[in-house]
């Protein structure tokens, strides 16, 4: 009786189980599935993504807040930015081929720039 109990519960738990090649079928489909979402999950976070990655020309008009000739740069800040979607802020930009001898502290300027990112290099600037 033992061993008739005992075959039937293997019998039972065999025809519960799943065939190995339909195991094999159901894990071959979660795992696109599962891949899918790892690579969305990774993707850059959506302000990063509105980040222009090449130089854009923009023009902004600020006060000169302060001038290094020694570094070559010019800190100024800034109304907002639409070209590249910048609220108004203070930033550094390199001064590039411009002559920033004759700017000081407290000038008004209006300026255009090329952008990479966060860094700016200025291409033109005259005092208002």
């Amino acid at each position: 009786m033992k061993t008739v109990a005992s075959l039937l519960i293997v019998l039972l738990l065999a025809a519960c189980s799943a065939p190995q090649g339909e195991a094999t079928k159901s894990e071959a489909t979660a795992a696109p599935q599962q891949q899918a979402a790892t690579t969305e999950s990774a993707s850059p976070a959506a302000p990063m993504s509105d980040m222009p990655s090449e130089a854009t020309v923009a023009s902004a008009s600020g006060k000169v807040e302060a001038v290094d000739t020694t570094a070559g740069t010019v800190t100024i800040a800034h109304g907002p930015v639409e070209a590249l979607k910048w609220p108004a802020m203070t930033m550094t930009f390199k001064a590039g081929d411009i002559d920033i001898s004759g700017l000081k502290s407290g000038d008004q300027v209006d300026f255009e720039f090329t952008s990479t990112g966060m860094d700016g290099t200025l291409t033109k600037i005259t005092r208002e």
